[in-house]
């Protein structure tokens, strides 16, 4: 494994602190203060692909990160989430694909960790994975996977819960209760629809990339979960899609695993999932993972023994990813040089709810899809994997929750040829459906990008 001694010798450090702590009576926790963390069973190495043997501190994911960007600069790309926590922490993530600095157009995985910040065996799993598909790029699979799609790994998005190992934010709020589609003024949802920075900041992630998977890593049930979270919503219309996908996922897990809509686990309101498949109509799960009962719970049984499962779980949700079928086309002709940027705006619903001024009813919010490709090649061609155009009907609508939807809404992406100072040349329309391909003509583009006289 290349370079992956880099890892464990960080790993033998962290387990000398857990002998250490262990010894005193206490056991590591991510930061000082935090009670009530995870037993460690720290071993001397593993076979997890950093080689640790003991949960990370918030420093040790952000420097298990830098190091991974700073070694590996043709693969690796830091990312910073735009809006700080409520204690004013970065929340920080990860891009992985060949040539990664190179806005070319991939179809997109976003992994994400900790929703609630006590569940740290999402973490770890999450950047073990970031770390298993760097160091073993060469590989034939991983390298035709990265070459083929992108990855965005954020291990930690409840940076606050974290640090403070409890499940909410430092509001109180967990956030995976504060995403706008049929939200409700639950306890723990926060005071409004996207009140929390932390839940805007998966919103901003996957609004600005077309991610044709979304995966929220969580512990402790051995489910992988899809859209709907409330059984009066009705299937989502790309059912056979997403639990395809999660069985594929579930199946890696084992044979205990189940895949199945989130409302018949459970119902909730206001959830990543909910939000990213109704507003990008890319594939939404959440997985879940639990050792067997009466295993106790230890960073062994957690994150060292399921994780080749895991990976085998992820690659599936990544294969998906690169999979044509599983996303939109749009190709053609444009300067070399040129921004292309395909945008949406929507607007969508909460579930009702009573209103200051005494009625019940839903609360609208905008959702604004915009992405952006660099024309690169010296031809101008250029090969754009977007999640489709037709997006699918909520059940929550302007008027309350209208359940069974089955249609979807028509709402072409507004696609722009730009210089790169911003003067847009061309807009045009674009409709384009799941598994198909559109070719644009973006000749007057063409003809006018070097023109002086065009403003």
């Amino acid at each position: 494994m290349i370079d992956a001694h880099l890892f464990r010798w960080k790993s033998r450090l962290l387990t000398a602190g857990a002998a250490l702590a262990i010894g005193l009576g206490a056991v590591v926790a991510p930061a000082t203060g935090a009670a009530g963390a995870p037993a460690t069973g720290a071993t001397a190495e593993s076979a997890l692909p950093s080689g640790n043997s003991a949960y990370r501190t918030l420093a040790d994911y952000e420097s298990d990160m830098a190091e991974l960007a700073a070694r590996y600069p043709d693969l690796v790309k830091p990312i910073t989430l735009p809006y700080r926590t409520t204690s004013g922490r970065a929340v920080r993530g990860i891009e992985i694909s060949k040539d990664v600095r190179a806005n070319d157009g991939k179809p997109v995985f976003v992994d994400v960790g900790m929703h609630h910040g006590n569940e740290w065996p999402s973490g770890e799993l999450t950047m073990e994975f970031a770390i298993d598909l760097v160091t073993n790029a060469r590989q034939p699979r991983i390298a035709s996977l990265l070459e083929h799609a992108r990855v965005v790994v954020v291990p930690v998005v409840n940076v606050d819960g974290f640090v403070r190992n409890r499940r909410q934010t430092d509001t109180n709020t967990d956030m995976n209760r504060n995403y706008g589609l049929g939200w409700l003024p639950l306890s723990s949802a926060g005071t409004a629809p996207w009140s929390e920075p932390e839940s805007r900041n998966i919103a901003w992630l996957l609004s600005t990339r077309q991610a044709t998977v979304f995966n929220t890593q969580h512990t402790c049930i051995q489910v992988v979960l899809y859209p709907p979270l409330q059984l009066a919503a009705g299937p989502a219309q790309d059912a056979p899609r997403l639990h395809r996908l999660a069985s594929a996922v579930a199946a890696q897990y084992g044979p205990t695993y189940r895949a199945l809509p989130s409302a018949e686990d459970y119902e909730t309101t206001g959830e990543a999932i909910d939000w990213a498949y109704y507003a990008t109509r890319g594939l939404s799960i959440t997985s879940e993972t639990c050792p067997n009962p009466g295993v106790a719970r230890t960073f062994q049984t957690q994150v060292v023994d399921t994780y080749a499962a895991h990976r085998s779980a992820m690659l599936e949700a990544l294969e998906t990813t690169a999979d044509p079928r599983e996303h939109a086309v749009i190709e053609g002709k444009a300067p070399k040089g040129a921004v292309l940027r395909i945008t949406k705006s929507f607007d969508m619903y909460t579930s009702p709810y009573a209103q200051p001024d005494g009625s019940v009813r839903p609360t609208s919010f905008t959702t604004t899809l915009s992405s952006d490709l660099d024309v690169l090649r010296p031809n101008g061609t250029f090969r754009w994997a977007v999640n489709p155009s037709y997006r699918p009907v909520p059940a929550y609508q302007a008027d309350g929750v209208r359940g069974n939807q089955t249609g979807f809404h028509t709402e072409p992406w507004i696609l722009t040829c730009e210089r790169r100072d911003g003067t847009v040349l061309q807009t045009t329309r674009v409709n384009v459906d799941l598994g198909e391909k559109v070719r644009v003509d973006l000749s007057p583009c063409k003809r006018n990008f070097h023109r002086k006289d065009v403003r």
